[in-house]
């Protein structure tokens, strides 16, 4: 137990100072939209999951969200209506250079996300999922 709270300060703390570093982007708490609201309207965006744990809604345009390859693009309604993150869940807008808005970020809020700047049209997008079983 004790391992794993000093594994997780340190990544709280290397994730805070990688924040203070580099030219990284915003992940800025919104109250609006809700997570339904996105889902309900997620035809207007290029939405991609990661299962059980997060979505991204890229808004479309010419702008690229840099994702690993645990994510999977939602393609159809039946996709969508059948995943779902299993907990309580934050919304936050992906900032990009000079404040450009990329999209938005659902996800499990125990998780840690940054997002650094690669270009005015490209973010790449870190997702680490954090452990809540008490093993």
């Amino acid at each position: 137990m004790k391992t794993k709270k000093c594994i997780t300060l340190m990544l709280v703390a290397f994730v805070s100072i990688a924040g203070c570093s580099g030219n990284y982007g915003k992940l800025k708490r919104v109250q609006q939209p809700k997570e339904t609201e996105l889902k309900q309207d997620w035809q207007n965006y290029t939405v991609y999951y990661r299962r059980n744990l997060a979505f991204v809604y890229k808004i479309k345009n010419d702008q690229k969200i840099i994702l690993d390859k645990r994510w999977v693009k939602i393609s159809s309604e039946d996709m969508m209506a059948n995943s779902k993150i299993l907990d309580s869940t934050w919304v936050k807008e992906i900032i990009g250079n000079n404040g450009e808005m990329f999209g938005y970020l659902v996800h499990r809020y125990h998780d840690l996300a940054n997002v650094k700047i690669i270009d005015e049209n490209t973010v790449q997008l870190y997702y680490r999922y954090v452990s809540t079983s008490g093993r």
